[in-house]
């Protein structure tokens, strides 16, 4: 599933491609109606017209505001488990699992692709964002807002869940998924099993540390390969043939980058794979 990393960038993208563009067209394709909704023809049609005028994001919640002739208008996007922006040039071939295609107005194609189609568009009228239940829900963002270590441990002493799932929670920490968890507890040498309630604060001063430095590992390494700045595509690292350049995720049975001694081990936590090295994460 993308994660704040993967969504920032596609943020960013967005802000990039749509600056003070309008929309020329919307084309519903192959699976639009489980994407887009309302599912009605007349929401897409609302949009014609309209000019982008602020992209932002919290969490893996990417909020796009639009003037249109009646005032403000809200589209909601979240991608889901495999979902993706694309920007094409006039005439451009449209990537596969495209489901919705955004035609701007120097002719150029916006495309939301998704493979798995558990992603969601959506309208969202006068873009009050903020009544939108899910969004009301989430905490202050990592990367927007920073975390507050001592605010954090407050919370964390209240939980019994295991630190790993618990800071999963998107009401704790939005945007942080399976793979920012593992990276930012390895980089904190913090055993992902461990009940969120005992660790210390300068244990949690430490994981604040790690779950920023992985988020900016990530994006770093987009930005490396042209997904940042819109000269590639985005790939993700579940999918085939795509490079991991996470340090521990995905790597049961290498040795340990930071101690050379251990070997990661893959667990089962709370249904999703979790990687850690028994030797340093104690």
């Amino acid at each position: 599933m993308p994660e704040l990393p993967e969504v920032e960038v596609a943020s960013r993208n967005l802000r990039r491609w749509m600056d003070q563009r309008k929309i020329r067209g919307i084309e519903p394709l192959d699976g639009s109606k489980r994407i887009f909704r309302p599912a009605a023809a007349s929401a897409m049609d609302a949009l014609i017209g309209a000019r982008f005028h602020d992209v932002r994001r919290i969490g893996k919640n990417i909020l796009m505001t639009l003037e249109t002739r009646n005032g403000p208008a809200g589209l909601w996007s979240h991608l889901g488990l495999t979902g993706k922006w694309a920007h094409r040039a006039a005439g451009a071939p449209e990537p596969p699992f495209s489901r919705v295609a955004i035609e701007l107005d120097d002719r150029s194609w916006l495309y939301y692709v998704d493979t798995r189609i558990f992603g969601r568009l959506r309208v969202v009228p006068g873009a009050a964002f903020e009544e939108i239940p899910e969004i009301a829900a989430l905490g202050p963002d990592p990367l927007v807002d920073g975390i507050d270590a001592r605010e954090l441990h407050a919370k964390l002493a209240k939980i019994a869940k295991p630190i790993k799932v618990a800071i999963m929670d998107q009401a704790l920490l939005p945007g942080i998924g399976n793979i920012q968890a593992i990276e930012g507890l390895h980089r904190a040498a913090i055993d992902p099993r461990r009940p969120a309630k005992s660790l210390s604060q300068a244990e949690v001063n430490h994981l604040r540390k790690g779950l920023l430095d992985s988020i900016e590992f990530t994006l770093a390494s987009f930005a490396a390969d042209g997904a940042d700045g819109g000269a590639s595509d985005i790939t993700y690292v579940e999918e085939r043939r795509s490079p991991n350049p996470f340090l521990i995720y995905g790597r049961k049975g290498e040795h340990c980058p930071r101690c050379k001694k251990g070997v990661i081990t893959r667990i089962v936590q709370a249904q999703r794979a979790t990687y850690f090295c028994s030797n340093c994460q104690k």
